[in-house]
């Protein structure tokens, strides 16, 4: 596993002294060698539980005693890592007429109705034109699992827009922060006899491609009216270091995303390139009030020491407060240290679970949240080409109850079509 910051899982011993994790004091352990049997993962506290479950039997009267982890709903293995996924329904999510591609949906709850923010390939194309004709659509659903279906005026942005990612505002207001620039040129896939049940369009952006900045747009309600895009992150700023190395403008997008606190300030995640390969590594990014551009700030520090490819596409971000007060902001990403779409050794399909104190650092995951393997509830399995974008559908507590990811069936040589998938967690909807 890769080392993250936090450090790795050792033994513990229960020394009840005051130290820093990030900024935040905290009650945390020192390692030692002494050990107790458990059901689960030797623990100490909820910090050794991934903030995803409790820490059941240890005793104030026994520093040496350890306990073991018990997961929250929606949570499994050994340190609570793990989603406990259930079966998806093949109908479910966002499939649409005619194999048109959908890519990563970005789900809130409003009076009752799930509104899901999506990417739509457009002109028959399917997922490796998204640089060209990807736009955001709006759809709802009666149920969060699905299915949805696209509203009587779908388009929120036009292409080129991608990365959709929506929360909501403590005033109410729907947010989206999305990878946007006006007037690109789209792809005739169809024309081309490219279309996204057929072969990949040749679709590579070119040296001098427009950098792919973060806009952020909001509306009252789900179906608008929107603001005009307001620029939060400068892609060609934020990523002078791979354009340095290679002498081209920044092709990544910045995957920004997360959740706006109560006061109204906003704690967030975005990806950046560091090398010429595309290796990326998760940033923070933070801003006093989410609704002036100007307080926002990137940090230039990555957040984790991962190897292979890195890590990219940071979830909605969600927080949760253990039994003994301790609050942590958490978020999945798409993993790709074994590898991914751009080398030869193909797509990663797997991602993992990652949380903070303090939401400036970060604790990554030693195992996978989901893989690329995908179970249906007409009994059928999948073993997708890849599994990415995730987003998180909250219930009224702030829990997480299903998992949404762009999903690729097959290879893209067989077939570039993708479909947005949501899968439930076990005992998260009751939770």
């Amino acid at each position: 596993a890769a080392s993250s910051t936090g450090g790795d899982h050792q033994s513990f011993r229960h020394d009840k002294i005051m130290l820093v994790y990030g900024l935040v004091p905290l009650l945390v352990a020192r390692a030692s060698g002494a050990a107790a049997s458990s059901t689960g993962a030797e623990c100490l506290t909820a910090i050794d539980c991934a903030m995803n479950g409790e820490c059941a039997g240890t005793s104030p009267a026994d520093p040496q005693l350890y306990g073991h982890c018990v997961c929250s709903p929606g949570w499994t293995g050994p340190r609570c890592e793990q989603l406990a996924l259930l079966p998806a329904d093949p109908r479910g999510g966002l499939r649409l007429p005619d194999n048109v591609s959908t890519w990563g949906g970005s789900v809130v709850v409003r009076d009752g109705t799930w509104h899901m923010f999506a990417s739509r390939i457009t002109g028959g194309c399917g997922l490796s034109a998204w640089s060209s004709n990807s736009e955001v659509v709006h759809a709802t659903s009666s149920t969060p699992a699905g299915p949805y279906t696209l509203t009587s005026h779908p388009v929120v942005l036009p292409p080129f827009a991608h990365d959709t990612n929506a929360i909501v505002a403590p005033t109410g207001e729907i947010v989206l922060y999305v990878t946007a620039r006006a007037g690109a040129a789209t792809y005739n896939c169809t024309k081309h006899g490219r279309g996204s049940a057929g072969g990949r369009p040749q679709t590579a952006d070119p040296p001098t491609v427009p950098p792919k900045h973060t806009y952020m747009l909001w509306a009252p309600n789900p179906d608008g009216p929107w603001s005009a895009p307001v620029l939060v992150l400068n892609s060609t700023t934020w990523n002078s270091d791979y354009f340095n190395k290679t002498g081209r403008v920044a092709q990544c997008d910045g995957n920004v995303n997360g959740v706006i606190n109560p006061d109204g300030s906003f704690v967030g995640l975005w990806r950046r390139c560091e090398t010429p390969t595309l290796y990326t590594i998760p940033h923070t990014i933070f801003a006093s009030d989410w609704k002036n551009a100007s307080t926002y700030t990137p940090d230039p520090h990555p957040l984790f020491v991962l190897g292979g490819s890195g890590a990219e596409d940071p979830s909605n971000i969600w927080t949760t407060t253990s039994d003994d007060g301790v609050m942590a902001y958490h978020a999945l990403f798409h993993d790709e240290q074994a590898t991914r779409c751009m080398l030869p050794t193909g797509c990663s399909a797997n991602g993992r679970h990652a949380f903070s104190l303090d939401g400036k650092a970060w604790r990554y995951a030693s195992a996978d949240a989901w893989t690329r393997n995908v179970s249906f509830t007409d009994g059928t399995t999948l073993s997708a080409n890849t599994r990415a974008r995730p987003h998180v559908i909250l219930n009224s507590k702030g829990r997480p109850t299903h998992l949404i990811n762009g999903l690729q069936p097959q290879a893209a040589g067989v077939s570039d079509y993708v479909w947005t998938v949501v899968a439930p967690l076990d005992g998260a909807a009751n939770d």
